[in-house]
Order: structure tokens, then C-alpha cells, then sequence
């Protein structure tokens, strides 16, 4: 077996590649992974629903953590989800249909907008509409459907 100049760059190589790689900065991790379900933001309990000028209005709250307690950090904005149900047909089953998307825009980083509002103007007369809103994250992922809330338009 040879034990020469051969073997010895070898095992120089080796050793220079290891402490290479021990050198190189890291990828700039941010913290601890999270699993999906943890990474989502707490579901938005406070939908309210009312007839006013014009339209049907909706007010909730901005969600402020995620489910699993961390401080939201990425909220992008709410998708609002609609189904009507006719009064000609009050037992039939209609799906929720995506109504809207409202964007977060905050004035200043650090002063975040408390409340939201939408006001529904594409409406049916005699029908009963039902709402659900969901945040949405700047990847584009959904939180759980808030609390569903009703009204029936009669203008």
C-alpha cells in the first residue's frame, strides 16, 4: 500500500473541506420552524353584520396573533366570502362564493388599523345574505372562517 505524497493531499483536502464548510455563514434562520397549523392567525371571532345606507355593512377586528400565541407579523389582508339565499328557496343549499379581498394597509409600521369595514352594495332584494371573512397572509395562506353573521336585505 502506498502511503506517499498522494495519500497525505488526500487527507489535506479532506481537512480544508471540512473546515470550509464549518467557516461558511449560515443561511440566515429566523427563528425555530413552526408547523402550518401553528403559523396561521387566530380565527376572527367579532363579525358584525347590519343593514345600513346603501348596503349591507360588515365590522371586525384585526387578528394580532397567531394561533399558537407569537405576535402576527405578516398579515396581507381578509378575504370576504358571501352566500345568498333566496327567499323563494330558504332550505336550498348555496356554497359561500369568495365577495371581496380588503388589503392591510397601515398607514406607519408601527400604528397597525384596529377595526375593518366593508359595505356590500351588490345586493338582491328579499334575500338573506350570510358573510364569513378570512385573514390572509402575505404567502397567501387563509386563516379558519370567522364566525358567520347574517342580515336579510329589504330595501
Amino acid at each position: 500500500m502506498r502511503s506517499g505524497p498522494v495519500c497525505g493531499k488526500g487527507i489535506k483536502l479532506i481537512v480544508f473541506l471540512w473546515v470550509a464548510l464549518l467557516l461558511v455563514p449560515a443561511c440566515g434562520k429566523k427563528g425555530d420552524p413552526r408547523a402550518p397549523g401553528l403559523a396561521e392567525p387566530k380565527t376572527i371571532r367579532d363579525l358584525r353584520v347590519k343593514v345600513g345606507r346603501g348596503g349591507i355593512v360588515l365590522n371586525w377586528s384585526r387578528p394580532t396573533h397567531y394561533v399558537d400565541g407569537k405576535r402576527l407579523q405578516d398579515l396581507a389582508g381578509f378575504v370576504i366570502f358571501r352566500k345568498e339565499i333566496s327567499s323563494a328557496c330558504p332550505e336550498c343549499r348555496v356554497p359561500y362564493r369568495e365577495r371581496a379581498t380588503i388589503l392591510v394597509e397601515d398607514l406607519e409600521k408601527f400604528i397597525k388599523k384596529r377595526k375593518f369595514r366593508f359595505v356590500d352594495r351588490e345586493l338582491t332584494p328579499q334575500a338573506t345574505y350570510r358573510y364569513r371573512v378570512f385573514s390572509r397572509l402575505l404567502d397567501g395562506s387563509l386563516s379558519n372562517p370567522s364566525n358567520d353573521a347574517a342580515v336579510a336585505w329589504r330595501p
